[in-house]
This record gives C-alpha cells, sequence and structure tokens, in this order.
C-alpha cells in the first residue's frame, strides 16, 4: 500500500468515527425519559386503544395502532389528559384526539363552545409548505391549545391563530376560552413572524 493510499483509509476511518462519536451524542441529547404522566397513559396504551374502538373514534381501517403524544397530570391530580395520535388524516396530518382519565379509566375528554354548548373537537397535527396545523398541552392552563398557519406564497404567515380550551372541573369539559384563545394566537402569531 502506497502512502497516499493509507492516508486516504486513515482519513475515511477518522470520519466514520467522527459520525458515529457525533451521532451517539445526538441521540444521548434528544432522548429524555419520559414525564409520569405519559409514562402512566403509556402504561394504559392497551385500555386507551380498546376506548378508541368501542368509541368508533378508531375508525380509520389498517391505521398504525393508537400512540401517546403527550400528557400532563397523573391519576392523583385534578385532570390527567393526553394526547393521542390514532389515524393520518391526510396528505400531511394525522388526527389527535384528547383524552382524560375518570376513575383510573381512559375516556374521550368532551368540550365546549364559549355559549357551554357540546361540540365534537378532532385535532390535526402535521405541516405541508403552505399550512401548519397542530395541538399542544398547556398543564399551567390546564389546557388543550390547537393551532394553524397559512403561509403565502412566499413562505410568510398569512394567517394564523390559536383556540385555547381550558379544563372546567365542574362540567368535566374542555371550554373554548376567548380572552386566552386572544393572547395565545398573538403570541403564536408574533413567534411565527420573528423579532
Amino acid at each position: 500500500m502506497t502512502g497516499d493510499r493509507i492516508y486516504a483509509w486513515v482519513r475515511i476511518w477518522i470520519m466514520f468515527l467522527a459520525v458515529l462519536v457525533c451521532g451517539i451524542l445526538s441521540a444521548q441529547r434528544t432522548i429524555k425519559p419520559d414525564s409520569p404522566a405519559l409514562a402512566q397513559w403509556k402504561a394504559r396504551l392497551p385500555s386507551v386503544q380498546k376506548t378508541l374502538e368501542e368509541s368508533d373514534e378508531e375508525n380509520c381501517r389498517g391505521a398504525p395502532p393508537a400512540g401517546i403524544v403527550d400528557a400532563f397530570g397523573t391519576s392523583g391530580d385534578a385532570v390527567s389528559v393526553a394526547l393521542v395520535a390514532f389515524c393520518t388524516g391526510g396528505a400531511y396530518t394525522d388526527s389527535i384526539t384528547a383524552m382524560r382519565m375518570d376513575q383510573g379509566k381512559p375516556v374521550l375528554a368532551r368540550f365546549r363552545d364559549a355559549r357551554g354548548k357540546n361540540v365534537e373537537i378532532e385535532f390535526l397535527d402535521g405541516a405541508s409548505a403552505m399550512h401548519t396545523v397542530g395541538v399542544k398541552l398547556v398543564a399551567e392552563k390546564k389546557g388543550i391549545y390547537s393551532y394553524f398557519a397559512d403561509n403565502d406564497s412566499e413562505g410568510k404567515p398569512a394567517q394564523c391563530g390559536v383556540k385555547a380550551y381550558v379544563w372546567n372541573g365542574r362540567s368535566r369539559t374542555f371550554d373554548l376560552d376567548p380572552r386566552l384563545s386572544k393572547t395565545a394566537s398573538a403570541e403564536y402569531c408574533r413567534s411565527l413572524r420573528g423579532p
């Protein structure tokens, strides 16, 4: 083997090792343990799947089994909630439903509009070049935020907003809060536009 070939092999091995080490370090940074709430919900995944099937929420033939996306609160808290992915919604979205614990069993969360009328809510989560939709839990508000953003042809935000649903312990529902929705929308839209 000539000196040039040895040098080339040494460079390849060094690059390989560098990529390997970077990959390992990156994986260690991104893997974090589940929160107690998330772990508790994941442990109840068979019950979650059964509840979805019994309620006809799981109507996507051939879809992968339900998965817990996020959660807050444990069974001893006033409210324990999880976002559950249960079906692909279209070209770029997944369907997400909200569930809560009721006497240790997962049940579908119920929602009401600003006037207190029961409403059916199915959240979508995903993004394309022009549209973004999503849902997130906000534990400190005991809320579920549904958000969207539509971009113009240049990729800049044209429309955006948030609907904030907050836990109502009396009615055991998540109620739309117009004031919080307005505040959350302003914050979210400002974050999209940047500083």
